[in-house]
């Protein structure tokens, strides 16, 4: 995220200034161990990824729906299925369950989280973007939601990831 907190420019997409060739490393090696990847349909679409397991926020439908065009991943909509039954259904019992964004998909786990993995591109601003959390700044908003921040590290130059911890 850029230093006042966003995930993206105004418009959605995701400025060169904001990508970092290590977080992206990282990043993807914890998605490869996951038992399952939760994000927005946005996220879904724009960056499809048929290997791995996923489970896609949508209003389109009621509850649960297999994705048509892919057999490892399920749209769900959470006003109509509470996550446990979800994972009941989709065979989910063990492991780590990676979130991945965008804010609805961050700000709906807020409460179950017992690490944050955040990765922030000092001296960037993305006025008007797209906000981690719909609340506020993450520096402010795990907190309050019982999270304290752990093991920061400088990964790459100019950008520091944070692993935030419920203790």
């Amino acid at each position: 995220m850029s230093e006042d907190g966003m995930i993206a420019a105004a418009d959605g997409s995701m400025p060169d200034a904001l990508r970092s060739d290590a977080d992206w490393r990282l990043f993807q090696a914890a998605l490869d161990r996951a038992a399952l990847v939760v994000l927005g349909r946005l996220g879904h679409s724009r960056h499809p990824n048929p290997g791995r397991r996923r489970l896609v926020l949508t209003r389109s439908v009621a509850d649960l729906a297999a994705d048509p065009a892919d057999p490892r991943a399920t749209f769900w909509n959470p006003a109509g299925l509470p996550i446990e039954a979800v994972l009941d259904r989709v065979g989910i019992d063990d492991g780590t369950i990676a979130i991945t964004g965008g804010t609805a998909t961050f700000d709906l786990f807020l409460p179950h989280y017992d690490r944050f993995v955040l990765s922030e591109v000092r001296h960037l601003m993305l006025p008007g973007g797209v906000a981690c959390f719909s609340k506020g700044h993450p520096r402010f908003v795990l907190p309050g939601a019982g999270l304290e921040a752990r093991d920061m590290d400088v990964i790459e130059s100019g950008v520091v990831q944070t692993n935030w911890i419920r203790p």
